[in-house]
């Protein structure tokens, strides 16, 4: 009986879904800059281009690498947290000291980061074939057809000449394809028989047409990002907790009895989410000792949405090493 238990713990651990579950990312650069993304050491374009999208990221906490076309922006390289099961996407942009960064933008269901639909070819062409076929068309007695093996052309003369007091005539026919000539030739006498010449000569003329069906997808529309009510500096990130949201968030971090579970749970929060300058003072109060005050401010800033109001933070240290600190870590970026 005993034996039993790791084989059920076994199978319903293989039966979990979540195992099987992927992260989509996409990252796109504001200023038109190409780049190469490298997820984990996996190269996801082959070539440098505006906008990536990388799926079936099997890991939360994967490695990003930024590697730019123009060899004078330097390569970004960042670890990531991206739970599993949904679509992350990410700016690459510059921040207020003129350095490239990364934003989150937003997230959204698995398989929404789609490429541009294709644009339909025009209703006379097929592609069935290399070179395009068109269809018959027939112009005076002419009939000419244009197709993959070249160029084919049939016309169609006949002519008849009456003898005098003989009965004798003759009735030629002459038929004309591409350039090859067949040609008949019958004469009759005045007693019944008949003798028929034939001459066939072909020539045929192939014509090769190429179409260049490459694709072109159009760069994706670089939407305006959202900003706070009356706030108009820099952003570090798309959109800030709603009041439901930042409150539900304090209570967890307050209700741990330890200052290191704190820290662990708040950066947890921060990671995925984006912070008003307001709400991370509001963190740092639920810590008692000035380092942890510190060391969330630090980690934060890279989640907070008005930038421009980071100054507001500096209410809720103690002490004004603390402050001149942060204000160093902030321009060391």
């Amino acid at each position: 009986m005993k034996q039993l238990v790791p084989l059920a713990a076994f199978a319903l651990f293989c039966a979990n879904p979540t195992i099987a579950q992927t992260s989509d990312l996409v990252f796109f650069t504001d200023d038109g800059a190409k780049f190469t993304l490298i997820v984990d050491g996996d190269v996801k374009n082959a070539a440098p281009t505006t906008r990536v999208v990388a799926t079936g990221i099997r890991t939360e906490s994967p490695m990003v690498i930024v590697k730019f076309e123009d060899a004078g922006i330097p390569q970004l390289r960042k670890p990531g947290y991206f739970p599993l099961g949904k679509e992350y996407t990410v700016m690459v942009t510059t921040n207020k000291k003129g350095e490239r960064v990364l934003r989150p933008t937003g997230e959204a269901a698995l398989g929404t980061a789609k490429a541009e639909p294709v644009k339909p070819r025009p209703d006379s062409f097929t592609e069935d074939a290399p070179a395009r076929t068109q269809t018959q068309t027939q112009t005076q007695g002419v009939n000419q057809t244009i197709d993959a093996g070249g160029v084919q052309q049939t016309t169609t003369v006949t002519v008849t000449e009456e003898g005098g007091g003989t009965g004798e005539n003759m009735n030629m026919s002459m038929g004309v394809n591409g350039v090859g000539i067949n040609m008949n030739v019958g004469f009759t006498d005045g007693t019944g028989s008949s003798t028929t010449t034939t001459r066939t000569t072909t020539t045929r003329t192939t014509t090769t047409t190429t179409v260049d069906d490459a694709e072109v997808v159009p760069p994706p529309v670089r939407a305006e990002p959202y900003r706070m009510p009356g706030y108009s500096g820099p952003i570090g990130c798309a959109m800030p907790m709603t009041s439901t949201e930042f409150n539900d968030a304090k209570a967890s971090i307050s209700s741990k009895s330890f200052e290191d579970s704190k820290m662990t749970l708040a950066k947890q929060v921060a990671r995925d989410r984006c912070f008003s300058a307001d709400q991370v003072k509001g963190i740092m109060g639920l810590f008692g000792f000035e380092d942890s005050k510190l060391e969330f401010a630090k980690f934060a800033y890279d989640h907070t949405h008005d930038l421009g109001n980071y100054y507001k933070v500096n209410d809720a240290f103690g002490f004004e090493s603390s402050i001149d600190e942060l204000n160093e870590y902030i321009q060391s970026r």
